[in-house]
């Protein structure tokens, strides 16, 4: 298979006009006289632009598979309307069923009182764009045996009336209070997220937890993209890092540093303007203890830290648990960094992976939470000089998995435009940025005996891809 246009490769080849597939690997890279020639009979295919395979390098598929048969929420800032979309739900479904969604983003906490209205027969669960809290209804409470008794799970919260009653807003792991009631997702929503994902473009998923490991070993041989996997702190006592297959790698262990920012439950050096400071969920310490014991298992460690705090805590443990590193550490987010912090990345085996698209809701969000540090907020280009790899994905299905809002925000910064990246930057950090960050030092480059894992362009649009050699156009 021969393809035709330009090819950002990414590798020593730099641009070139043409690349040769065969046997699933990158054969030829050059001229397109020189490769027309060089392989007459070869079947040709002219594109815009061909690069390597994009990575989601941050997504919960199982959730996004879900998510797509749920209640879109996105962009919906009032309860009001979100309140209206459930009624609209309740409307179509018999008295009892479960209604549930996610996207929205609130300034305030809201209570029960509305969902109560909008559906007073039917549990409601609906999740905030960050997944880090929800908003529940009486009903769900009730079914849930939720009250005024109930205490505060660790690293979670229950917003209480003065009476000390439930107000239907759940923070972090007080969500799981209400959530277990749910239905629960299972290997068809896994499925159904990665062919979404497949669909537009991706031909390597970075999995970031909330769902079994045993599911992705059952599609192992179906897989539709290369899946990295990082396992649910949880569950890696059963599991064994490795290969499954060419397609799926158990690959590391995940920990939380703390929450997000919609939520206020980032941990945060200076507090937010009410006074509070966010949380830890898992403890430094907890993480340091049982992080050295995953990489001595021969797993690769991950944390989510997104405020100051977090930031903080987890470069001191990867700095503390350096000399067990066998692959890189990742950090998740790095959304908010103070300057003394900065200069303690470099020189860690560590990959930062980020979602500039957050920006695009979390701008506002900053504004209103972190007033006068809007500077520690979002820091692409200071981070990109650190010279570890950067890796860019989604949280889907916090955003939808779409590479152009990344571009988007990455390139017009809205906080601050001195931290803007440039698109090739942006592309790289979807290719061989995001490589890097999974290990596979082979992937996100076009170059002979790399797998033949591309991206087809049209604009700034992916339009189709090369998985494994095989040829997708949508």
């Amino acid at each position: 298979m021969l393809l035709l246009g330009r090819v950002i490769t990414f590798s020593e080849f730099g641009e070139a006009e043409a690349v040769y597939l065969q046997k699933g690997q990158v054969a030829d890279v050059g001229s397109r006289e020189a490769l027309c020639a060089r392989y007459p009979g070869a079947r040709r295919y002219t594109f815009e632009a061909i690069t390597p395979g994009l990575h989601e390098a941050h997504a919960h598929p199982q959730l996004w598979g879900q998510q797509l048969e749920s209640l879109d929420l996105q962009g919906l800032t009032e309860p009001e309307a979100v309140a209206q979309k459930v009624a609209e739900k309740a409307r179509q479904l018999p008295p009892g069923s479960w209604i549930r969604g996610a996207g929205y983003l609130f300034r305030e906490y809201p209570t029960r009182r509305l969902l109560d209205e909008a559906a007073p027969h039917h549990p409601v669960y609906l999740q905030s764009r960050d997944l880090h809290s929800a908003w529940v209804n009486s009903l769900a409470l009730a079914l849930a045996g939720v009250g005024a008794e109930t205490p505060d799970p660790p690293g979670g919260a229950l917003l209480r009336d003065e009476g000390g009653a439930p107000t239907g807003y759940l923070l972090e792991n007080a969500q799981g209070l209400v959530g277990r009631m749910l239905p629960r997702p299972g290997k068809a929503d896994l499925k159904r997220g990665l062919e979404d994902l497949a669909r537009r473009g991706y031909t390597a998923v970075h999995h970031m937890g909330w769902c079994p490991f045993e599911l992705a070993l059952e599609l192992a041989d179906e897989l539709p993209v290369r899946l990295w996997w990082a396992l649910d702190r949880e569950d890696w006592l059963e599991a064994s890092p490795g290969w499954h297959g060419d397609r799926l790698e158990l690959a590391a262990v995940k920990f939380f540093a703390d929450g997000a920012l919609g939520s206020r439950t980032a941990w945060m050096v200076e507090p937010y303007p009410d006074g509070s400071a966010g949380m830890p969920l898992d403890a430094p310490e907890q993480i340091e203890q049982e992080g050295r014991k995953v990489l001595e298992a021969g797993f690769g460690l991950t944390v989510h830290a997104i405020g100051t705090r977090a930031v903080q805590e987890v470069l001191g443990v990867f700095w503390r648990l350096k000399p067990w590193a066998r692959r890189p550490f990742r950090m998740e987010h790095v959304q908010h960094v103070r300057n003394p912090d900065l200069r303690r990345f470099s020189g860690l085996p560590l990959a930062l992976s980020l979602q500039p698209m957050h920006l695009l809701g979390d701008a506002e969000l900053v504004r209103q939470h972190q007033p006068g540090r809007e500077a520690e907020a979002f820091r692409l280009r200071d981070l990109w000089s650190t010279g570890l790899p950067v890796a860019f994905g989604s949280d889907a299905p916090v955003m939808r998995p779409l590479f152009e809002l990344n571009l988007q925000a990455a390139t017009q910064h809205p906080l601050n435009p001195k931290q803007n990246l440039t698109p090739e930057e942006v592309l790289w950090a979807h290719t061989r940025g995001a490589a890097l960050a999974a290990g596979w030092l082979e992937h996100g480059r076009i170059r002979p005996g790399a797998p033949a894992d591309l991206t087809l362009w049209e604009g700034e649009r992916p339009i189709g891809r090369v998985f494994a050699g095989q040829l997708e156009v949508v």
